[in-house]
């Protein structure tokens, strides 16, 4: 995956591909219509390169894929699950500062 590249989860892959993983998975719920998600993912984007390793980044469509959104209670875009080992250990909603969301995934992962 190129610098800056976020994988891109579905209900097809997502069990295989976060839950049933070891690590952490920062899992960004977006939507095409949205403008702060937009956001959220460039800023994703520039961290990853800058994360300890086994930490994968990666983004879930939320108009395409209900079942998650409802399985995991998303009630608004963009939201950030931070899952590690198969687990939601931190949730957010909206679009935090770069610095805010490093330290999150420093201390999860």
């Amino acid at each position: 995956m190129a610098s800056g590249d976020l994988a891109t989860f579905d209900e097809a892959n997502f069990a295989s591909a976060v839950l049933e993983r070891q690590g952490l998975s920062v899992v960004e719920f977006w939507s095409t219509t949205c403008a702060p998600c937009r956001q959220l993912t460039m800023v994703l984007g520039q961290i990853q390169p800058e994360l300890p390793d086994g930490v994968v980044i990666g983004k879930v469509n939320a108009d395409e894929n209900m079942g998650l959104v409802e399985r995991f209670g998303v009630r608004a875009v963009p939201t950030v699950l931070f899952i590690k080992d198969g687990t939601v250990v931190e949730t957010r909603t909206g679009v935090d500062r770069r610095q805010v969301l490093k330290k999150i995934i420093e201390a999860h992962a």
